[in-house]
């Protein structure tokens, strides 16, 4: 069954005396209590001598996949984009599939969720040894980006929260500035490209947090900083963007 279908067809059961603004509560802790139940029947399985009822563990998962879709509804979207943003998550996380020294290597992955965080990409900068990896980079723009350096188009929507929001030009070739390698681009939908570092023929894209669905990062095409600074708005908040950012690195 097709998981919006699935969605459409569960959300009929919902419980029509559950406020609004308790459906995301009661989702999240049917999901608490149905995981329970089926990690109970595994317990009685492995420590009191009870057989593993097949059956009855698909019937708990199917009551787990209910308060799954309860709460996507909660959130008001597709449990199908659910799906699809776990599947990105986890491509980014292990884009050969899963790699156990990858996983031991990386951070707290709260930490880091922008295309390419913990692939183990290293580089050398002179006189900043402390910075040797896309993540710290990330922790260093981090501080920096803000309202003033989001591109115009952008600047109404950007926040704390959404900070990489307008970001990725300008920094991309300020990673350039201090890295090396090349600046590609993303053909987004409305014309305008999003910009990524590639070095050693290795991708990241420390802006990459600020869009909800994985970008193809597969036909980038190379992006030349004399054309994107022809546009004398970019060109400021790039050098906006560099006196932070030698700021920064000189205290």
């Amino acid at each position: 069954m097709d998981a919006n279908a699935y969605q459409k067809k569960a959300m009929a059961f919902l419980n029509p005396q559950i406020e609004e603004k308790d459906v995301l509560l009661n989702a999240l802790m049917g999901l608490c209590a149905e995981s329970g139940e089926a990690c109970d029947l595994l317990k009685k399985h492995l420590f009191q001598g009870h057989s593993l009822n097949r059956d009855d563990l698909i019937k708990e998962l199917g009551d787990v996949a209910w308060y799954l879709a309860e709460a996507a509804y909660a959130l008001d979207v597709d449990l199908s984009d659910v799906l699809d943003k776990n599947i990105g998550k986890l491509t980014e996380r292990f884009p050969d599939g899963f790699d156990p020294q990858r996983s031991m290597a990386r951070k707290d992955q709260a930490e880091y969720r922008f295309y390419g965080a913990c692939k183990g990409i290293r580089f050398l900068i002179r006189d900043h040894e402390e910075l040797s990896s896309p993540e710290d980079l990330y922790d260093l723009f981090s501080s920096l980006w803000s309202k003033q350096t989001c591109a115009p188009r952008m600047a109404d929507e950007w926040t704390e929260e959404n900070k990489t929001l307008g970001q990725c030009s300008i920094t991309s070739f300020l990673v350039q500035d201090l890295i090396g390698g090349e600046v590609f681009g993303i053909r987004l939908d409305d014309g305008n490209f999003h910009c990524f570092n590639r070095i050693g023929g290795e991708d990241f894209d420390l802006t990459s947090e600020q869009f909800t669905k994985a970008l193809d990062y597969s036909d980038a095409i190379r992006q030349d900083r004399q054309v994107h600074f022809a546009k004398e708005e970019k060109y400021q908040r790039y050098l906006l963007l560099k006196r932070r950012l030698e700021e920064k690195l000189t205290k």
